[in-house]
């Protein structure tokens, strides 16, 4: 096991706690908006909506109509991974805990949208798995986040090290938890393609 990795491994072994709340939090979330989504169906074409303006939902369709199943998880963890990076983890280094708590908003998000509702709801059978290995990686991401904020902003009683050595300590910290991130989204990526391409005309 790489350095990086046991490195993460013993700072979620040493933030047990937190790490648990997140991922309740995270999961807690998503199930309580797919729940209110599911009561309300009304609610998921809106949201979609609202997304299909904001993101080119048209590319990510094209990407996969290509079946080509590398080219497709080549672009699904580019675009994860940007998540991760630039959603999640940068701007945690300036708005502490930033990213900790766009990860909620992501969660209650994607209850909304991946609700099984409508003509395609068998779909989620098989992205189900694709939905936990992600979510894992975003709420490693997101544990980082709060890491940083807690080293960073919020340093413990009698803390004598300067702000520039508890960035650099956040930051090892975070480059270490990528170690579990880019696994996940990488494994996430490949099992999305080829699921999307192979397995959800079966259950549609």
């Amino acid at each position: 096991m790489s350095n990086p990795l046991r490195h993460a491994l013993r700072l979620i072994r040493r933030h047990r706690t937190e790490f648990i709340v997140v991922n309740a939090a995270f999961f807690g979330l998503f199930a309580m908006t797919m729940t209110v989504t599911l009561l309300n169906p009304e609610i998921q074409p809106a949201v979609l909506d609202a997304i299909s303006g904001i993101v080119r939902t048209d590319l990510a369709a094209q990407v996969y109509l290509s079946g080509n199943v590398l080219y497709a998880a080549s672009a699904t963890l580019a675009v994860n991974l940007g998540i991760a990076v630039l959603l999640i983890t940068i701007p945690s280094f300036v708005v502490p805990f930033f990213g900790t708590v766009f990860a909620m908003v992501f969660a209650a998000a994607y209850g909304v949208t991946l609700a099984p509702i409508g003509p395609y709801a068998a779909a989620m059978i098989p992205h189900s798995i694709t939905a936990l290995i992600e979510f894992q990686a975003y709420i490693v991401a997101a544990f980082g986040a709060y890491l940083t904020g807690r080293i960073t902003f919020l340093p413990l009683a009698g803390e004598k090290r300067p702000v520039g050595r508890r960035y650099k300590t956040a930051a090892a910290h975070v480059l270490s938890l990528y170690a579990l991130v880019v696994p996940l989204l990488l494994l996430g990526a490949v099992y999305e393609a080829f699921e999307i391409i192979y397995l959800v005309r079966y259950f549609i």
